[in-house]
């Protein structure tokens, strides 16, 4: 029996199981350190205190921390949550106890599922322009969307592209009408609607994409060195849900302030939870806070 199980080991579920070692909580931290999306970010200059730095080593430093802090960490997948007087959590490997949860599992990036999309994954392939924009900087590139994400994308690699080619496979993007306005004025940017993504080619990294026009079935090649996925995001929030825990429409789990859920001593943090915000930074900000709302609750319960 733990006072408090961290489900998920990323940047959230890292930064509360520091600040739970801190407040001397017997911790448990569920979850693969190298299989969130932060540790796959081959480039992140915004993190306070590296100027540069990939997410693996980022996510490397976390560990260390949390296992100085004398935090138990294992690499397992958690099956199933059950509530009862305590909550019993089910992994592949065993049954764990705790007085107190928080469920720091993050989101999953929405994938083309094209030939090409998983083999140049940070060899010209990203799904974070905040982390690895300047990496793009004097060369075309594709952003791959129509949404409010693919235009903040394409308005902050304006700043490092020669050019941008926004690849929609809608007629028309969804975007606020002041974002699609103001992009459209950009000389460096061109627009293909209609059009869906069929490969990714490249030897080494990115060297082109295929597009092929919805309607008439024409295809053509487009010279880019990088390709900006932004179709969206999906919350991995499964057990969440099963568990009754309050989530938007979108599936995000809701929090107040104190990164409280609507079902007492379970809390959440970081992509996981409805935020305007998704970064490294901001999801060590709600483990913080996460973890000091887990003490005060386990302080009153005694």
């Amino acid at each position: 029996m733990y006072d408090l199980i961290i489900i998920g080991a990323g940047p959230a579920g890292m930064s509360a199981a520091i600040y739970a070692g801190r407040y001397k909580l017997k911790t448990l931290v569920l979850g693969k350190v190298f299989e969130n999306s932060a540790a796959k970010a081959p480039l992140i200059e915004n993190y306070p205190g590296f100027a540069a730095i990939s997410g693996a080593e980022l996510l490397m430093k976390f560990r260390e921390q949390v296992e100085m802090s004398g935090i138990e960490i294992k690499e397992e997948d958690v099956l199933e949550i059950k509530k009862g007087e305590a909550f019993e959590i089910k992994t592949e490997k065993g049954r764990y106890g705790a007085k107190a949860l928080i469920i720091a599992q993050g989101t999953k990036r929405k994938k083309l599922n094209i030939p090409g999309e998983d083999k140049f994954i940070g060899k010209g392939i990203t799904y974070c322009v905040t982390c690895d924009g300047p990496m793009y900087k004097n060369k075309d590139i594709a952003i791959i969307g129509g949404g409010d994400s693919a235009f903040s994308a394409a308005f902050l690699m304006l700043e490092y592209a020669k050019k941008i080619c926004m690849i929609d496979i809608e007629k028309n993007p969804r975007a606020k009408p002041a974002s699609i306005e103001a992009l459209k004025k950009e000389k460096k940017v061109e627009f293909f609607s209609s059009c869906k993504v069929n490969a990714i080619n490249g030897k080494n990294f990115v060297e082109s994409i295929e597009i092929e026009d919805v309607g008439t079935k024409k295809k053509r090649e487009l010279n880019v060195q990088g390709v900006v996925i932004e179709i969206g995001m999906l919350p991995s929030s499964e057990l969440a849900k099963k568990l009754g825990i309050k989530m938007n429409k979108e599936g995000f789990v809701m929090t107040d302030s104190e990164m409280k859920t609507n079902i007492s001593g379970v809390f959440a943090a970081g992509d996981i939870r409805e935020t305007p915000l998704r970064q490294i930074v901001v999801s060590a900000s709600d483990g913080a806070v996460a973890a000091h709302s887990a003490y005060e609750y386990l302080k009153n319960r005694k």
